[in-house]
C-alpha cells in the first residue's frame, strides 16, 4: 500500500504527485521530451502540467538553458530543486519511515493562488497578485500583476479594499464581462490598454467574439462589431481596453 502525496496551501491545490514525479524526470533527463517520455505521457501534456505547476505557485520551476554545440538543457530552477528534495524526502519516509531532513520552511514562501470560479455569467476568469494601493478619496486604483509583463489597474470603493482585506501581495481573481473589454485605437492613450493577438476568431450574428492573448498564459475574450473595415482573422494584431470601472475583484 502507498499513499499519494500532493501539496496544497489551505484549500488551494499546488502540486500532485504527477507534476512532482515530472519535476524528477526533468531533473534526471534533462529534457521535457524526455521526461514525457519517462512519465508515459505526450510532450504537449507534460508541458502543460508544469506550464499549470508554475502558474498555480506564482514561482517559475524549470529553467530552460540556451543550446549550443551540445545542445540546450532544461533545468529546475532552484524553487523547483527544493520542492522536488522536499518531495522525495516525503516520499522516502512514507515508504520507508525515513525522518526527512530537509524543512518545509524551505519551500513555504510559494504565494497561494485563488481557484477560479466554477459558473459565472462573466466570460473573463483571470488571477493577478495586488502591487500596489493608490487611494483617490472614496476609490482606489489597484494595480494587479497579471503576468511579468502585464499591469492591470481595478478602480473599487476604498470600503470595499478593507473590506476584502487588499494589500500588497494579495492574490486575487477578477471576473470581467466580454462587453467590458473594447477595440482600442492606440497604446498609452488610458489604463488598461494592451497589444494582443487573436488566438480565435467566431461569428455571432452581426457580432464576432475573439479570443485575445494579451501576455503568455493570459487570454482575454470580447466582442467586435461587423462594422469593421474586414472581418479580424487569427493572427492578427489588435488593441484592446479594459475598462477598470468594469472589472470586479474577488479573493478566497
Amino acid at each position: 500500500m502507498r499513499t499519494a502525496i500532493g501539496f496544497g496551501l489551505e484549500q488551494h491545490e499546488l502540486a500532485d504527485e504527477r507534476d512532482l514525479q515530472l519535476l524528477g524526470h526533468v531533473q534526471r533527463l534533462g529534457s521535457i521530451t524526455a521526461a514525457a517520455r519517462a512519465a508515459g505521457v505526450t510532450y504537449k501534456t507534460a508541458w502543460d502540467r508544469l506550464r499549470n505547476l508554475q502558474t498555480r505557485l506564482g514561482q517559475a520551476v524549470i529553467i530552460a538553458a540556451k543550446g549550443g554545440r551540445g545542445g540546450g538543457r532544461t533545468q529546475l530552477s532552484d524553487k523547483g530543486q527544493a520542492l522536488l528534495h522536499y518531495y522525495e524526502q516525503l516520499r522516502r519516509q512514507q515508504d520507508h519511515a525515513v525522518e526527512p531532513d530537509v524543512a518545509l520552511d524551505a519551500v513555504a514562501d510559494l504565494a497561494a493562488r485563488p481557484l477560479p470560479l466554477r459558473k459565472t455569467s462573466a466570460r473573463n476568469h483571470l488571477q493577478g497578485v495586488v502591487t500596489a494601493i493608490a487611494r483617490g478619496g472614496i476609490r482606489d486604483v489597484i494595480s494587479v500583476q497579471l503576468h511579468e509583463s502585464l499591469q492591470l489597474s481595478v478602480n473599487i470603493t476604498h470600503a470595499s479594499t478593507l473590506a476584502l482585506g487588499l494589500k500588497k501581495g494579495v492574490a486575487v481573481y477578477l471576473l470581467i464581462k466580454a462587453p467590458a473589454i473594447r477595440l482600442a485605437q492606440q497604446q498609452g492613450a488610458q489604463a488598461n490598454v494592451f497589444c494582443g493577438q487573436v488566438r480565435r476568431s467566431r461569428r455571432l450574428r452581426d457580432q464576432q467574439e475573439l479570443e485575445v492573448q494579451i501576455a503568455p498564459d493570459v487570454h482575454v475574450v470580447t466582442m467586435a462589431g461587423q462594422n469593421q473595415a474586414q472581418p479580424l482573422r487569427k493572427g492578427d494584431e489588435i488593441m484592446v481596453h479594459i475598462d477598470p470601472d468594469t472589472v470586479i475583484l474577488g479573493v478566497d
